[in-house]
């Protein structure tokens, strides 16, 4: 289960990632390549994990339950 402090956390380091965070992970292409992926983030966080690729999703799970500090998997 998600507790309130859960949602918290996610919801904080989802807002302080930026392009490397995201670049580093493999969950946008470095570069040029990249743009529209990172301008599809900023405008629209949401959208954009809900169309990701699931390693590129599973990439970005990593990134948040590290910047959460939490290593433990989110139960359902």
């Amino acid at each position: 289960m998600i507790t309130g402090t859960d949602l918290l956390q996610i919801s904080l380091a989802r807002v302080n990632m930026d392009r490397s965070d995201l670049e580093a992970a493999g969950v946008i292409d470095p570069g040029q390549a990249g743009d529209k992926a990172w301008s599809n983030f900023g405008r629209d966080m949401d959208t954009f994990i809900l169309k990701l690729p699931e390693w590129r999703r599973a990439a970005l799970a990593a990134v948040i339950r590290a910047r959460a500090g939490s290593t433990s998997e989110v139960s359902h």
